[in-house]
């Protein structure tokens, strides 16, 4: 009796683990690849995370209260549009002031200019303006003598009186110039005042709020541009050898076993003096679930490795019934084979490598479901 019972248990078993399950019902029609050889353990995985291609920390360029702020964390934005904004009240009354001494500089200009073309036509104007032209009349005797007894020279005085007006003219000018450089100076902190979007982008993190004093150099958003990710990665010095830019390699986020194709899209050309790793940054395909933030696994070619040729076939392929996992096998053009397969780490193609169960280049279903079932 006893012997009946274990022999009812252990058949059922066997029949299992020798893979004799056949013909899956609806297999009509299914996607079928053949399993092949693969390379697998010539990788190190290294921990990484996801980035956006392009961030910046934009932050104040002036003192002032926070007046406006647009959005918040996540809020996506066109480039040129306005984030943040402080006061400028001090700074505009400041510019009123400059442009009252622009205004005195002009008046100034055209008051120079005058007295110059005065002097040039009428000279010694104002000494003959008193004295009804008497100077002027006595000049035409005087200077002469002056003149030859060595005593003055009406010529230099002459020259000397029309260098002061045009000294008075390049002053005048000056000032206006510096007048209309402080306005210029005052118009470029007014807009540095106003924080815009340096291109189309969300907010990844906001470090200030409305009413909140900033100065200059205090960070007020993270901005960066998701809609191309990267992963950064320090990679030891010893495995930069075995990359180059353009390189196809595979990653898989965190808590999840979906193998992304990533490509290395630059390597730093100096490495970290404490670590002794190297940054590099990979390209993201532009349809992956990652999110900026995320920690990611990425496997990088250990040229010091010997490399092993197992079987692959795709992740979706494996089935798990109960706690063993298990493959279909196309067994003619209507039937399929489940087997029991033992599954090991991801190969360089993406796909997963299986130590023992299938052949390379058998025919392997796809994406079998949960349903999908065997018998005789």
């Amino acid at each position: 009796m006893k012997k009946t019972f274990l022999n009812r248990v252990i058949a059922p078993i066997f029949i299992l683990s020798a893979s004799t399950l056949v013909v899956a019902e609806g297999t009509s029609g299914e996607h079928f690849v053949a399993a092949k050889s693969s390379r697998v353990g010539a990788t190190v995985s290294l921990g990484g995370t996801i980035i956006p291609h392009r961030e910046v920390n934009l932050v104040a360029k002036l003192p002032g209260d926070v007046l406006f702020i647009a959005g918040e964390e996540g809020d996506r934005f066109s480039k040129g549009d306005k984030l943040a904004s402080q006061d400028v009240d001090s700074m505009m009354a400041k510019r009123e002031q400059a442009e009252a001494q622009l205004a005195s500089a002009d008046a100034g200009i055209r008051n120079a200019q005058m007295q110059l073309r005065n002097e040039v036509e009428n000279p010694n104007s104002q000494p003959n303006a008193m004295m009804g032209g008497l100077p002027s009349m006595m000049t035409m005797f005087s200077n002469p003598m002056r003149n030859m007894s060595g005593r003055g020279d009406s010529s230099t005085q002459r020259q000397t009186n029309l260098y002061g007006m045009n000294v008075q003219v390049e002053t005048a000018t000056n000032s206006y110039n510096q007048a209309a450089a402080a306005i210029r100076e005052l118009d470029e902190n007014i807009d540095n005042a106003t924080i815009l979007a340096p291109f189309d982008g969300v907010i990844l993190r906001k470090m200030v709020e409305v009413g909140q004093p900033a100065q200059p150099g205090v960070p007020l958003f993270l901005f960066g541009d998701t809609s191309k990710l990267q992963l950064r990665a320090e990679v030891p010095a010893r495995l930069i050898n075995g990359l180059s830019t353009g390189m196809q390699l595979n990653a898989r986020l965190d808590q999840s076993d979906e193998v992304l194709p990533i490509t290395v899209a630059r390597i730093f050309p100096m490495a970290d003096m404490m670590g002794h790793t190297v940054t590099v940054k990979f390209d993201l395909p532009s349809q992956s679930s990652a999110a900026p933030g995320m920690y990611s696994e990425v496997m990088i070619p250990d040229p010091s490795t010997a490399a092993t040729e197992l079987v692959t076939v795709p992740q979706s392929a494996i089935v798990w019934r109960g706690s063993l996992p298990a493959l279909f096998v196309r067994k003619g053009d209507n039937n399929v084979e489940m087997r029991l397969v033992r599954v090991g780490d991801a190969a360089d193609n993406g796909w997963t490598s299986i130590l023992s169960g299938i052949q390379p280049g058998e025919d392997i279903l796809v994406n079998p479901s949960s349903t999908t079932t065997s018998s005789h």
